[in-house]
């Protein structure tokens, strides 16, 4: 509330003294400098012509320009403006003489023959009249635009917040049931490693349900949430299958978006993993000055029936997404397939807070 009554005192305090620079320099700068004693009826009138200007620019600025233009009602919007520049123009100066008259007293005053005009046309009023209505359409759809602007940034936000939910929903009940099935198969036999996995999975939601609701999470606690991810997943996996994972000495406490990089380590565990063919998965996570590179690979299973980009699970077109909306041009995503080495490969890189 506080900032917005400042915010508020700050467009008033700039409206007023544009106004006072508008009014002396185009109403009472020149007379100044004429060095004669003018009548105040002459003063008078550059008061109501300046009064004038600003009930333009208001009505124009408020009621106009938002219940004509922005309502796709051109036709009366261009009426409206002709309508003000023929008054301004042909008119406003005779009804001014009329109701406040000021030749006579100036040609008195100074002794003087005023000319007349040649013709009815009002150039000074003309200009500042366009002038105004210019400007005052001009900042109407500045500020439009800019509410439009905010308003899709707000959406952003919120659909990168819909995205994160959703990744949480599709990793929750799939990734936990199955843990807690290996869990449950070793407690027959190995019940200090169902121990320490049980351990690592609780871990792992807590993780997920306190430390992800921020819009950034340290790079150090991301990456032992995926460190924990892979070890839980290693219990599922046959003895033919070898997985590496390489971390960064971080020397600082990085900031990262929450959940953005274990789609590309659980995808390479959903197509790089068969039950009969040898396969390999290797995470490889490096600091290179302010980015973080991530290398993800695994072994092409041709019998999976998927594409590596597609299937169940999280998929890739979300987190694409997502590291468009949170680092616009602050990133680099490459997906490919290396057929002479016979694997998928993930190449990251991102830049870091």
């Amino acid at each position: 509330m506080e900032i917005r009554r400042k915010s508020k005192a700050g467009i008033f305090l700039t409206h007023f003294f544009m106004w006072a620079l508008f009014a002396f320099v185009m109403f009472f700068y020149q007379p100044l400098s004429w060095g004669v004693d003018l009548p105040h009826r002459f003063w008078w009138r550059q008061g109501l012509q300046v009064l004038l200007m600003l009930s333009i620019f208001y009505f124009n600025y408020l009621i106009c320009v938002p219940r004509l233009l922005f309502r796709g009602r051109s036709v009366w919007f261009v009426i409206w403006i002709v309508s003000v520049t023929v008054f301004l123009s042909f008119f406003a100066n005779r009804l001014a003489e009329k109701a406040l008259p000021v030749r006579v007293q100036i040609e008195r005053r100074l002794m003087i023959k005023v000319p007349r005009a040649r013709n009815a046309f009002d150039g000074f009023l003309f200009t500042s009249g366009l002038l105004v209505l210019a400007v005052s359409t001009s900042i109407a759809a500045l500020q439009r635009w800019q509410r439009d602007q905010r308003r899709h940034e707000e959406l952003q936000r919120q659909q990168v917040t819909a995205e994160l939910a959703y990744l949480k929903a599709q990793i929750n009940p799939h990734f936990f049931f199955n843990t807690l099935n290996s869990i449950y198969a070793l407690s027959f036999g190995d019940v200090q490693l169902a121990r320490e996995a049980l351990h690592t999975l609780s871990r792992m939601m807590r993780y997920l349900l306190y430390e992800t609701q921020q819009n950034q999470v340290g790079l150090r606690g991301e990456i032992s949430f995926l460190k924990d991810h892979v070890s839980l997943m290693k219990l599922r996996l046959h003895d033919h299958t070898t997985v590496e994972f390489a971390e960064p000495e971080l020397t600082r406490e990085w900031l990262i978006a929450p959940m953005l990089l274990l789609p590309f380590v659980e995808n390479a565990f959903k197509h790089g993993v068969s039950a009969t063919t040898p396969g390999k998965i290797r995470i490889a996570l490096a600091i290179q000055g302010n980015r973080l590179a991530m290398t993800v690979e695994n072994t092409i299973v041709r019998s999976s029936g998927v594409s590596h980009e597609s299937g169940g699970g999280i998929g890739l077109d979300n987190t694409r997404r997502r590291l468009e909306l949170l680092y616009p041009e602050k990133h680099t995503l490459a997906i490919y397939e290396d057929a002479d080495r016979g694997i998928y490969v993930v190449d990251l890189t991102i830049e870091l807070a």
